[in-house]
């Protein structure tokens, strides 16, 4: 019998690992220069806490489980209500604004494409707290650091805000 990989993920051999980390590095280092602290959390979480943001339907695009107590759980499609969760159990202990950041893996039970596998690697910058601009801005410039230390120059990327 051959083993293969589930369809939409992929192994990370060596040579592939280093590019991830040198990537992962980049994103770390930019968010820490930019004032931002790194969280984390579960792979997975109650389903409730997707469906609350996205609705019912939500449950058919991620891979979801009843674990043995009967619990609804699901694999993490996106990180966003896992921090929502986490910033509300210590709403009143939290240092304003809010600059946190996160790499985790996530996965999505969708179709497999070019460029979009079921299991992927995102870079979440977020501050929570002012409600203007300049929250936006600093994400965007500290995206833009990321990308500097990459080696990318304005000759391969181009920022557009408005």
């Amino acid at each position: 019998m051959k083993f293969i990989p589930v369809k939409g993920t992929r192994d990370f051999y060596p040579e592939a690992m280093r590019m991830r980390n040198w990537i992962a590095d980049a994103w770390r280092s930019a968010s820490l220069r930019n004032g931002f602290e790194e969280y984390d959390s579960p792979i997975f979480e109650y389903l409730d806490l997707f469906t609350a943001k996205s609705g019912d339907e939500i449950a058919s695009q991620l891979f979801n489980l009843t674990d043995r107590g009967g619990r609804n759980l699901a694999i993490r499609p996106e990180i966003t209500p896992s921090l929502a969760r986490m910033v509300n159990a210590k709403i009143n202990a939290l240092p304003r604004p809010i600059k946190w950041f996160s790499i985790p893996r996530l996965c999505r039970a969708e179709r497999p494409q070019k460029g979009r596998l079921r299991e992927f690697f995102q870079w979440n910058v977020d501050i929570i707290g002012p409600q203007d601009e300049l929250a936006d801005a600093e994400c965007v410039l500290t995206a833009v650091d990321a990308m500097r230390e990459l080696g990318l120059t304005s000759n391969d990327v181009q920022v557009c805000y408005s």
